[in-house]
């Protein structure tokens, strides 16, 4: 089967320090914040730990909603562990569901949670993926424009 690729951008700006903020194409933004006070947002690993939750949980609403079952209330606890050392990545996170949804039984919950997670949460799997970057320096190209011809 082919898949078509889907290409997201966004831009991170930095505003000062390890101060920055994200900005979508519809403008929507996010502050992500590194400074040891007066933090602004949450820390990059943080982002990443509440993206996973929230992931998983879009599923799990969803699944829970053709079900026709009522959802007074649901929440995601996280926890991750992270590495020793640079990169500190995550080694292991752990998801804690909880609802409040009559009619809604364990084994149920257990088999929305687990699709939400292992099979329809994107940032989950992007844990694993393949990185690649490339380097713009801006400096270089004005100096190479602002210098006269000979």
């Amino acid at each position: 089967m082919w898949v078509m690729a889907k290409t997201q951008t966004t831009v991170v700006h930095r505003l000062t320090g390890k101060r920055f903020v994200g900005i979508d194409p519809d403008g929507l933004r996010v502050l992500i914040d590194g400074e040891d006070s007066a933090r602004t947002g949450m820390r990059p690993m943080q982002l990443v730990l509440n993206a996973v939750g929230a992931c998983a949980a879009y599923d799990i609403v969803e699944m829970i909603r053709k079900r026709r079952i009522e959802l007074r209330s649901y929440r995601v606890e996280l926890e991750g562990e992270r590495s020793e050392g640079t990169p500190a990545y995550y080694t292991r996170i752990k998801a804690r569901h909880v609802f409040d949804a009559p009619g809604l039984d364990r084994a149920t919950a257990e088999r929305f949670v687990d699709l939400g997670t292992s099979k329809y949460c994107s940032v989950a799997a992007s844990l694993r993926a393949e990185m690649e970057f490339e380097v713009v320096l801006e400096h270089e190209s004005e100096a190479a424009e602002a210098a006269p011809e000979e």
